[in-house]
């Protein structure tokens, strides 16, 4: 049996990889450095747990909803740089932004003020970041029409974005060294604006260098209106509902929510069990414990 191989023509040059890579780096080490500071909630800014949780939750609950109308935007959008570039670059520029503004919080204002703050700039963050990522994961399918090739390039982006799981414990270990900063707080504030200015350089790199298929003569757009987005939302519930009926895709879909919940769960909860159950909230015979851990179970 001969092998395959992919025409030239539908070969992505390794700079349009490298730059569809860097954006799935930024795209997880967002989310993952969000879920590493949000530990600093509690010890940095003394927010009640249970409004932390709060904080944690309902933003996701705002993104399920963005996601497809993001989406339903980027799919029917017309211009001259395509209808994924000019989203990915303007939301590569908000989403890192936003990350910085969003942990600019003062431990000395109230805790309602502090929850407000951070509810309030959460909600417009994951709009920026909605912009960047949802036109991003749509491009990748548009750069090849070739299966092997876009599996190689997808396969590629997923190990670049994983890196950003091994990289992020670590800015714990940053926050809590009292040697590089003089106090969580400060920690926090000053390593999300490095944190955003990096996702910022990073995330333009696909928008700038990535080419997806010419979409100007395709058919099947619809009219970008509020009348049309609604439309598409209806259609979308109609068809989780449909789909609800499936009984196989249903437990798959479970047996995923459990998994990747779970994991994210076990996650979250290791910086608080090894700091303050393990070393009995010694963050100096802690050490680097907790980012081994997250690196290594990554």
């Amino acid at each position: 049996m001969s092998k395959y191989k992919t025409a030239a023509s539908d070969r992505v040059p390794i700079v349009q990889k490298a730059a569809f890579g860097a954006g799935h780096l930024v795209n997880n080490l967002l989310p993952g450095a969000l879920g590493i500071f949000m530990f600093f909630l509690l010890t940095a800014f003394g927010m009640d747990p249970f409004l932390a949780g709060i904080l944690g939750g309902l933003p996701r609950l705002f993104d399920a909803v963005t996601d497809p109308i993001m989406g339903f935007i980027s799919d029917n959008t017309r211009s001259r740089f395509g209808r994924r570039r000019p989203y990915i670059f303007a939301g590569a520029i908000l989403s890192g932004v936003l990350f910085a503004i969003l942990w600019q919080l003062d431990e000395n204002n109230s805790q309602v003020f502090n929850f407000w703050y951070f509810l309030i700039v959460s909600l417009i963050y994951l709009i920026g970041n909605t912009i960047f990522s949802t036109p991003l994961i749509g491009l990748g399918y548009e750069m090849t029409s070739d299966y092997n090739e876009r599996t190689r390039l997808m396969a590629f982006s997923q190990i670049v974005g994983q890196v950003a799981w091994m990289i992020v414990p670590w800015f714990w270990v940053l926050i809590a060294d009292p040697d590089l900063f003089e106090s969580q707080a400060v920690g926090v504030r000053q390593l999300s604006i490095i944190v955003g200015a990096i996702c910022v350089v990073l995330g333009i790199l696909p928008a700038i260098f990535c080419k997806g298929i010419d979409a100007s003569h395709m058919g099947n757009r619809k009219e970008l209106s509020f009348r049309s987005l609604f439309s598409n939302l209806k259609d979308l519930f109609q068809g989780i509902i449909e789909v609800s009926k499936n009984k196989p895709f249903v437990k798959l879909c479970g047996a995923t929510f459990l998994v990747f919940n779970g994991f994210q769960m076990v996650a979250s909860f290791s910086f608080f069990i090894i700091v303050f159950y393990m070393f009995k909230g010694d963050y100096g015979l802690a050490g680097n414990w907790p980012a081994w851990f997250s690196t290594i179970s990554a």
